[in-house]
C-alpha cells in the first residue's frame, strides 16, 4: 500500500512562534536577525521594535483568533509587523499593496480583518514609549497564526487558516534541511506566496539571519547572483518558474549555496540536470519541494543529486518529518505501489481549513483514518501521483481544472466568474495552454456587444484580480462550442489567433527597432509586435520581461535595467535605452 510517513522528530508542537523567537532573543540578543538594504536589526532590536507595535495592537483589540491585515511593502517593516501581530496574539493576513483595490477589499472581508497595519501605524508605534516586554497574548500552539489566500473554483478566493504548530512543524526539528544560527536565508517570495513562511520563520526561529533581497535584484538580469553573494546567502527557496528563468540566463547564480529549494510547479528536467552536473556552480544541495498552502508550504522533498539521461520527470520525493502521504483510489483506499491515485496529506502541517467556507473545508479537509490519533485530519490535494517501491512520489498532474501560473495556483473558474461580471460578457471560458516553456491563461469570450475589445476586458480584470490571474490573451468569438449537456466544451475551443499582428501596429523605423521587435514577438509567441505596443498588454509578465532584457543585454552588449523597461514596456523605449547604453 502507498502509505508514506516522514520521520517523527520532537518538534516543539506545543509552543508558539513568539515563544520560540523569544528563545533566540535570550540566547542570541546581539546576533543579526535581518538585513534589508541599509537596515540591519539584531534580535534584541527587532524584539523591542515589535514589542511596541504588539502592545499598540493589543490596545486596539488584537488577541487570539483576531485577524490583522498587514498592508505594507515587502521588507523589514512587514516582517516586524507580522511578528508584532503574533506577539499580540492575533493572526496576520498579508495584503499585497500591488493588488487591485477590489481584490484587497475582498481579502479583508473574507478574512474578517478587524485591524489593519499600515505605514502610519508603524510610525505611530515607533514614536511611542519604549516597551521592552510585550503583553501576554494568551495564544497557544493551536491558535491561528496567519491566513493566506489561494484561488477559488467558486469565484471566491480561499483564505487558508494556518496555526502556530503547523509553522513549527515546517521549520523546527525537521529533516529536509538543517537550520541553525549560521544560516543566512534569502527572502525573495511575495508574502502572499507560502514560501515566505519558510523564509521568515526558518531564519528567525533558528537564530539565523533573514536577508531581504529587493524585487529589482530578484528579477533584474544577472542581479540575483550578485545579491546572493553580497549577503552571503546559504539557503533560499525559488519558485520553479523563476528558477527556470535564472537557469536559462545565469546558471552560475547559485554558486556557494548550501540549500537551494525549488518548488511551486513541475521542475524542468533539463534545468535540474544542467545544475547538478556543474560541479563549479551547483549548490551543495538541490531540493525539489512540493506542498500546497493547505499543508503549510512543504509536504515532500527530494534531494536531486543526479538526473538520468532518459529521465522524463523529477520525483517530488517522500514526506518531510512529521508528515504523512497517502495515495488513494476513488474509494479512498490505498493503492498498491506503482499505481496512481490522488494524494492526501496528513500530520500537524495540515491547516485548519478555509476562512468562512465550511463546504469547501469539509470537501478538502477530512478525518485521517490512517492515523492513530482520534482527531487527526488529512488534506485532499487534487493532485494525481504514483508511489514507487522506493517510497518516492512522482507527480502526474491535476485531477481538476486547477493550474499553476508562475508558481501561483489559479482556478480558471475564479477568472471566469470575474469576467462574467462584466456587463458586456455573454459567455466565457478560461483555459491554460503552453506557450514555449510557459503556461498562460487564455480567455474565450462571447461579447454581448461587437464594440467590446480585449483591451477593455484586460483593464476590467486588472482592476479586480492579481496580475498573474489576468489572462495573457482574450479571444472574442460569436459562440463557444457546447457539449450535449449544454456545457462549454473546452476541448473544442477555437485555436488562438495571432490577434496582435495587425496592420495598424506601428512598424519599426530603424534596423535596431526591427531586431528588438522580432525578439519581443518571439518571446511573446506572436507573429509580430508594433513598436508602441505595451509588452504586458500583449500577454507579457515580469519573468518574461526579465528573460527579454537578459537576451537583449547579451545580444547588444548593453545593460538595460528592468525598472527602466517597466516604466514604458515598448520596443520604442527599449530601442532608446539600448542606443543610450552603447
Amino acid at each position: 500500500m502507498t502509505i508514506l510517513r516522514g520521520a517523527t522528530t520532537p518538534f516543539p508542537g506545543e509552543a508558539t512562534i513568539p515563544a520560540l523567537f523569544a528563545e533566540q532573543v535570550r540566547t542570541r540578543p546581539d546576533a543579526l536577525a535581518l538585513i534589508d538594504g541599509d537596515q540591519a536589526l539584531t534580535y534584541r532590536e527587532l524584539d523591542e521594535r515589535t514589542n511596541r507595535l504588539a502592545n499598540l495592537l493589543r490596545e486596539r483589540g488584537a488577541g487570539p483568533e483576531v485577524r490583522v491585515g498587514v498592508l505594507l511593502d515587502r521588507g523589514h517593516e512587514m516582517i516586524a509587523a507580522m511578528l508584532a501581530v503574533l506577539k499580540a496574539g492575533g493572526a496576520y493576513v498579508p495584503i499585497n499593496k500591488a493588488y487591485p483595490v477590489e481584490r484587497r477589499r475582498t481579502m479583508a472581508v473574507e478574512a474578517e480583518v478587524s485591524l489593519l497595519v499600515t505605514q502610519e501605524l508603524i510610525d505611530l508605534a515607533a514614536a511611542g514609549p519604549s516597551t521592552p516586554v510585550a503583553v501576554d497574548a494568551a495564544a497557544g500552539s493551536r491558535s491561528l497564526a496567519y491566513v493566506l489566500f489561494t484561488s477559488g473554483s467558486t469565484g471566491r478566493p480561499k483564505g487558508v487558516m494556518v496555526e502556530h504548530r503547523s509553522v513549527l512543524r515546517l521549520v523546527r526539528e525537521t529533516d529536509y534541511v538543517d537550520l541553525g544560527p549560521d544560516e543566512r536565508i534569502a527572502q525573495v517570495a511575495d508574502p502572499s506566496f507560502d514560501a515566505f513562511t519558510f523564509e521568515v520563520w526558518g531564519a528567525l526561529l533558528n537564530g539565523g539571519t533573514l536577508c531581504i533581497i529587493p524585487t529589482a535584484a530578484v528579477l533584474g538580469p544577472g542581479q540575483l547572483k550578485q545579491a546572493l553573494a553580497q549577503h552571503r546567502v546559504t539557503t533560499m527557496v525559488l519558485a520553479t518558474a523563476l528558477f527556470a528563468e535564472v537557469m536559462a540566463d545565469r546558471p552560475d547564480t547559485f554558486t556557494g549555496l548550501r540549500n537551494l529549494l525549488v518548488g511551486g510547479d513541475v521542475l524542468n528536467v533539463a534545468h535540474a540536470r544542467r545544475l547538478v552536473e556543474d560541479p563549479e556552480h551547483r549548490p551543495a544541495r538541490l531540493l525539489n519541494v512540493y506542498g500546497p498552502t493547505e499543508t503549510t508550504t512543504f509536504a515532500t522533498y527530494a534531494v536531486v543529486e543526479a538526473v538520468d539521461a532518459d529521465a522524463r520527470s523529477i520525483t517530488i520525493g517522500s514526506p518531510i518529518a512529521n508528515t504523512s502521504c497517502y495515495v488513494l483510489d476513488a474509494d479512498r483506499k490505498p493503492v498498491a505501489a506503482g499505481e496512481s491515485g490522488e494524494l492526501f496529506i496528513g500530520g500537524p502541517g495540515v491547516a485548519r481549513g478555509y476562512m468562512g467556507q465550511p463546504e469547501q473545508t469539509r470537501d478538502r479537509f477530512t478525518a485521517d483514518p490512517f492515523d492513530e490519533a482520534g482527531d487527526a485530519r488529512m488534506y485532499r490535494t487534487g493532485d494525481l501521483v504514483r508511489g514507487g517501491p522506493d517510497g518516492m512520489l512522482q507527480y502526474l498532474g491535476r485531477i481538476d481544472d486547477q493550474v499553476k501560473i508562475r508558481g501561483y495556483r489559479v482556478e480558471p473558474g475564479e477568472v471566469e466568474a470575474a469576467l462574467s461580471s462584466h456587463s458586456q460578457v455573454q459567455q466565457v471560458a478560461v483555459v491554460a495552454e503552453r506557450s514555449g516553456g510557459d503556461r498562460r491563461l487564455v480567455a474565450h469570450v462571447v461579447p454581448a456587444s461587437p464594440e467590446l475589445a480585449p483591451a477593455e476586458l484586460r483593464q476590467f480584470l486588472a482592476a479586480r484580480l492579481p496580475e498573474w490571474m489576468v489572462p495573457a490573451l482574450f479571444v472574442l468569438s460569436e459562440q463557444l462550442p457546447l457539449t450535449t449537456n449544454g456545457k462549454i466544451d473546452k476541448a473544442r475551443l477555437p485555436e488562438v489567433p495571432d490577434q496582435f499582428a495587425a496592420d495598424t501596429a506601428a512598424q519599426p523605423r530603424t534596423e535596431l527597432e526591427k531586431e528588438l521587435a522580432a525578439i519581443t514577438a518571439e518571446m511573446l509567441g506572436l507573429g509580430s509586435v508594433g513598436i508602441t505596443d505595451d509588452f504586458f498588454a500583449l500577454g507579457g509578465h515580469s519573468l518574461l520581461a526579465m528573460r527579454l532584457l537578459s537576451r537583449v543585454n547579451d545580444q547588444f552588449d548593453t545593460s538595460v535595467g528592468l525598472g527602466a523597461y517597466l516604466d514604458e514596456p515598448t520596443v520604442e523605449r527599449l530601442a532608446a535605452e539600448v542606443s543610450d547604453g552603447r
